[in-house]
């Protein structure tokens, strides 16, 4: 059975995520060595999904995330989009702890409401209803990350449920006891597969309250 996620007829809402920010944030104390740069930068940089083999190629910060993908920040400013390397986070004077916290809380604000599409595929069955986040701001896939939308995803699927990261720009999650399970994996394939500019992965992810968990063979 074939399954095409967007010829499904679905309604737009607007889920609203509520983010509690630290009221400490951040303090960066003027001194003689403090470089402007960062606190120039701060505001721009983001959290964001790459393919592993991305540390391979060039000088890229990058932590692991599932065995394909690592998270990397990106300085996303106007016409200037590049990711952080080491030279950067020299040059700003500060520790990559400091680089990643400013990037999540960035990613957190950019992700406080955002439009998704959620959809039912049967009516008669509840486990039925999954949720598109199809973006074109380059960050869908990195909103995976976001405590805040996974607590939205809650809401609506329970307190377990599927992710898929296909590419960067795609997003998408369902029930975890889905009976489309298969089709849709399938397409998550497909996906991945007719993707040229911004692949990530075809593996699935099993997101709980604990975390997130990469799934092998569509299984735990």
């Amino acid at each position: 059975m074939q399954f095409m996620f967007r010829k499904q007829s679905t309604n737009i809402v607007l889920i609203g995520i509520i983010l509690a920010v630290a009221s400490s944030g951040l303090i960066f104390i003027s001194a003689r060595n403090a470089n402007e740069g960062w606190r120039n930068i701060r505001d721009d940089v983001v959290l964001q999904l790459m393919p592993a083999t991305h540390k391979e190629n060039i000088d890229v910060l990058h932590r692991p995330f599932i065995s394909e993908v690592d998270v990397g920040v990106v300085i996303d400013a106007g016409t200037k989009y590049q990711f952080v390397n080491s030279v950067m986070l020299e040059e700003w004077n500060i520790d990559e702890d400091t680089l990643y916290a400013q990037a999540s809380n960035n990613l957190d604000a950019i992700s406080r409401n955002i439009k998704v599409e959620v959809a039912q595929a049967s009516e008669e069955d509840e486990t039925a209803k999954y949720v598109i986040v199809e973006l074109d701001d380059g960050y869908a896939a990195a909103r995976l990350l976001s405590d805040g939308v996974r607590k939205a995803i809650t809401r609506e699927l329970g307190e377990s449920y599927i992710a898929a990261i296909p590419t960067r720009d795609f997003l998408i999650f369902w029930h975890k006891d889905f009976s489309l399970f298969d089709a849709f994996a399938s397409q998550v394939q497909n996906e991945f597969d007719q993707e040229e500019d911004y692949p990530l992965t075809p593996t699935l992810l099993f997101v709980d309250s604990s975390g997130i968990q990469e799934m092998i063979n569509n299984e735990l």
